[in-house]
């Protein structure tokens, strides 16, 4: 699994020119599923996401209090974008390769799982929200810091 974790001030997910999610403070994520990920990973990368402390202490004061508090410390909210990209192989040529890539019929369950465990980790399942899983997506955000973390199974 990899996850994209943007810390934003506002971001928003339009299809076919309707705005169907949109959030204010909070995390931007970026969503990759991987032919070897498990349901176990959800749970994992979920408390993760949730627990990481990328928010200052008091937002006049930067400098002296970055990181120390996560989403919930905040109330933040989170929208999130399935992203099957993120396991493009570019080694060789030109055309990415999406074989590391979950299929469709298995990654949709996965990360539907994966949501349910970041309102369950965030404790308010108003404050998550989702893309258009599999479509095409126009996203926009403002990322604050700028402050983007890479988790990936690989380094966990």
């Amino acid at each position: 699994m990899r996850v994209i974790i943007q810390k934003v001030s506002q971001a928003s997910v339009t299809v076919e020119n309707e705005v169907i999610s949109k959030i204010n403070r909070g995390y931007f994520l970026l969503v990759g599923i991987s032919t070897t990920d498990t349901e176990a990973e959800m749970q994992r990368f979920a408390k993760k996401v949730c627990g990481m402390r990328l928010f200052e202490q008091d937002e006049n004061d930067i400098f002296n209090n970055l990181w120390k508090k996560n989403i919930k410390d905040i109330d933040g909210e989170i929208l999130s974008v399935s992203q099957f990209t993120l396991y493009a192989k570019t080694k060789k040529g030109t055309k990415p390769d999406f074989h590391r890539s979950q299929k469709s019929e298995i990654a949709n369950p996965l990360y539907d799982l994966f949501i349910c465990h970041l309102k369950k980790e965030l404790g308010n399942e108003k404050k998550v929200f989702d893309g258009k899983f599999g479509g095409m997506m126009s996203c926009s955000l403002t990322n604050e810091g700028p402050c983007t973390i890479i988790l990936d199974t690989e380094e966990q």
